[in-house]
């Protein structure tokens, strides 16, 4: 296997990107200093930027994990890559980096800004007991208020279309009997799977007619809305969130994904806990899963009378077992 690192970037919104750099098995384990370049993408595509990561030892120990380590954490934009910020230029204004933070995964406690040294860059320092595996950074440039506004009279020109259903070029048919048509080359752009579709010679890319079997039409409708406006009206009823994060999964739209198990996380209780228990386990979605464990365990006094455990007991035996055995590892 190839041991090498590698940089994911994405702009989550106009001006703010999320760095995820996925570190190699060395990294993981040795002392030393690293280095990468990401180049950003969207509104500011123009730079390009370097990380120095340094993991040293120290010389505090914790009494329960041993060593510590300190973490150094480098940023800065590439000089021949920074554009112009000449004021008497005719150059429309750049906005530079406002806020760089480190996610709050990256060590205990809240996320951990960078301070900036010089113009275009940044540093930080940590003490964390263990060696990571990764790394995620925060790049907040702001909001150009000009750029929104286009943006949004993009996303209003599209939204018109779907709504009206205006020069659509393939339909998606439900079993209820209605239709919903669509843009091929809108769905492509923001869909990985509907882009393998229309573009893979099946019959769906020719005959321009998608059956759609199981999905229902309302929960397709918010996903198609979403596409189009990178909104969902409904996404926060509690009776669409799941069957929404479903239809996200399935196409691989990852942020609608992730607003989806946001959302869910925010209403595990004792209610719903085995529910969303087995519902995390089943569709692999660890935090939702880590969180409604937790629940189910901090209310089993209750929840081990209730009709609702014994068939869990009966329907998910193994699932059962992992509950039981993190109550008992909690009671030693």
């Amino acid at each position: 296997m190839t041991d090498t690192s590698s940089i994911k970037v994405q702009e989550v919104r106009n001006g703010l990107y999320r760095i995820h750099w996925i570190f190699s098995e060395v990294m993981k384990k040795e002392l030393g200093e690293y280095k990468e370049a990401f180049h950003l993408s969207g509104t500011q595509s123009h730079r390009i930027y370097t990380i120095n990561y340094h993991i040293k030892s120290t010389t505090e120990k914790d009494s329960k994990q041993g060593c510590k380590y300190e973490y150094s954490i480098t940023v800065g934009e590439k000089s021949e890559c920074q554009p112009s910020r000449d004021a008497s230029s005719s150059n429309p204004k750049i906005l530079d980096c406002a806020y760089l933070f480190m996610d709050n995964k990256f060590a205990h406690g809240n996320e951990i800004p960078l301070n900036k040294i010089t113009a275009g860059k940044w540093m930080m320092k940590c003490i964390h007991p263990s060696y990571r595996e990764n790394l995620t950074l925060w790049m907040d440039f702001g909001a150009d208020p000009h750029l929104n506004e286009n943006v949004m009279d993009v996303m209003n020109g599209l939204s018109e279309m779907f709504h009206k259903q205006i020069l659509c070029d393939i339909q998606f048919e439900f079993n209820d009997g209605q239709t919903i048509g669509a843009h091929v080359s809108i769905l492509s752009a923001r869909s990985p799977v509907f882009s393998a579709m229309f573009q893979s010679g099946m019959v769906e890319s020719q005959t321009r007619r998608v059956i759609i079997t199981d999905i229902s039409t309302e929960v397709f409708r918010q996903l198609l809305i979403y596409l189009y406006t990178g909104y969902a009206p409904k996404l926060e009823e509690e009776s669409m969130t799941p069957p929404l994060l479903d239809a996200a999964e399935k196409y691989g739209v990852e942020i609608l994904k992730n607003q989806c198990v946001d959302l869910l996380l925010k209403r595990v209780r004792k209610e719903n806990a085995i529910k969303l228990l087995i519902w995390s386990h089943i569709h692999s979605i660890p935090s939702l899963y880590d969180s409604s464990m937790n629940c189910v365990v901090s209310h089993f006094r209750e929840l081990c009378f209730m009709q609702e455990w014994l068939d869990f007991m009966k329907t998910y035996p193994e699932l059962c077992v992992l509950a039981i055995q993190r109550i008992a590892s909690l009671s030693c």
